[in-house]
């Protein structure tokens, strides 16, 4: 079985435990290569030696020349027995040396350290062990040799190269930890990007079956939901359209046993046939488009809009062109173009007049239709893409349409995978705008 289609709960705690087997290894291999760290302990000879040169420092052990005997530091002792051993080796008079030392310590958890029960320095086997000590020998020209054992280092050497190994090898781990984390993120993105496509483009291709057990159970299931809701849509347009066909028959019936009625009559029933024959098509037309798209094919909207706008012109609408960018978008040619007429004859009908513009923002293109007239309230603007929602209150065909133009843009817009929204413009008026993913 291969890692990625393992569940994600497997694939997590194998990456926890190769980073955990990692880092121990890393330690094992410290302790084995690292040479381990010289304890900073002086023999009673190294000590005799140093104080029997000339003042100065070899990095390990301090000699000064001075007037009066030394002090003693805080927390040392001295011991007169240990004392004698260093005059001897010194051969001189015991008065003549002075040593002062640390007791032996011993460890406290977790951290500290307190004074052992033996005022004696730490002792292996005869020779005795210093870590902190100062000597002194009187100096037979005068004065006093003193040896001090410089200050501990708040980070000795082998703590220092050990954390650099430690940082070292925590940055040789980081490629691998992105790499692991990219791995195993990856088809999580890839299968969040398809979920957002189906969203807005229900002709979007079905989701890839990959990546952890959970994914892809997760992505039969809404492709299989996906399918049985295109197929609920398809049944639905071939029901409202065998519906249309048989109201069609009906209608003309009417309006041929109308012909022989007195004028006074045949007008008006004439006209409400006429209005349901319209209704009819604006309904079936906005189902149809709910439904689904056709062939899809780049489509420039710089083209589509200017081609538009010159043909409202020709015809009387005052339809103007703003900024214009070119734009591709992969889509269905008459469905963007039945798009953007419905705004513009929305906007030449409420407003008198539209003004079209075109911009490119990287990966999107807006497509604008602006007007000048009385705009809507704020609290409409989300409303009025609904079907049957009309602005205008009243249903009369003088007036306005059924409330489907925007409820069609909207849907061709989604259909695409793209958005629709307006909002007032400074100095009044309305801009709809039609966001589209750029074709690749």
């Amino acid at each position: 079985m291969r890692f990625r289609s393992l569940p994600l709960f497997w694939q997590t705690l194998i990456l926890l435990l190769a980073g955990l087997a990692i880092a121990q290894l890393v330690s094992v291999l410290l302790i084995i290569y690292l040479p381990a760290p010289r304890p900073d302990f002086y023999t009673m000879t190294e000590i005799a030696e140093r104080l029997a040169l000339e003042p100065g420092s070899d990095g390990k052990l301090i000699v000064l020349r001075t007037d009066a005997p030394p002090a003693a530091d805080d927390g040392m002792i001295s011991d007169t027995r240990i004392t004698r051993r260093l005059a001897a080796q010194l051969d001189r008079p015991i008065d003549d040396v002075m040593l002062f030392f640390r007791a032996d310590q011993s460890e406290v958890f977790p951290f500290t350290r307190q004074p052992g029960t033996g005022a004696v320095p730490i002792r292996h086997g005869q020779p005795y062990f210093f870590n902190t000590v100062v000597a002194a020998e009187r100096d037979p020209a005068g004065g006093w040799r003193v040896l001090r054992t410089p200050p501990p280092a708040r980070i000795s050497a082998w703590q220092q190269r050990t954390a650099i190994w430690f940082g070292v090898s925590a940055l040789a781990m980081l490629p691998f930890a992105w790499l692991f984390a990219r791995r195993l993120t990856r088809p999580i993105r890839r299968f969040a990007g398809a979920v957002e496509r189906l969203d807005h483009d229900r002709d979007a291709p079905p989701i890839p079956i990959e990546g952890p057990r959970e994914l892809e159970v997760a992505g039969q299931a809404l492709n299989a939901m996906h399918g049985r809701l295109r197929t609920n849509m398809r049944e639905r347009a071939a029901m409202i359209g065998a519906i249309a066909h048989d109201l069609r028959t009906p209608l003309a019936r009417i309006a041929f046993r109308i012909e022989a009625a007195p004028e006074k009559i045949r007008g008006p029933v004439q006209a409400d046939i006429e209005q349901m024959r319209q209704m009819v098509a604006a309904t079936i037309g906005f189902l149809r488009g709910d439904a689904g798209m056709g062939e899809r094919e780049p489509v420039d909207l710089a083209t589509l809009a200017r081609r538009l706008a010159g043909q409202a012109t020709d015809t009387g609408s005052p339809v103007a062109i703003a900024a214009i960018d070119r734009a591709v978008v992969s889509g269905d040619r008459s469905a963007l173009e039945r798009l953007l007429q419905n705004l513009i004859d929305n906007a030449v009908k409420y407003a008198g007049g539209a003004e079209l513009s075109v911009r490119r923002d990287i990966d999107r293109a807006q497509l604008t239709v602006a007007d000048r007239g009385p705009g809507i309230p704020e609290n409409e603007l989300d409303r009025m893409f609904e079907p049957f929602e009309r602005h205008e209150p009243s249903r009369s065909r003088s007036t306005g349409g059924l409330g489907l133009g925007l409820a069609i843009a909207r849907s061709i817009a989604q259909a695409h995978g793209g958005s629709i929204h307006a909002k007032n413009r400074d100095g009044g008026g309305l801009a709809v705008t039609v966001d589209l993913p750029v074709a690749a």
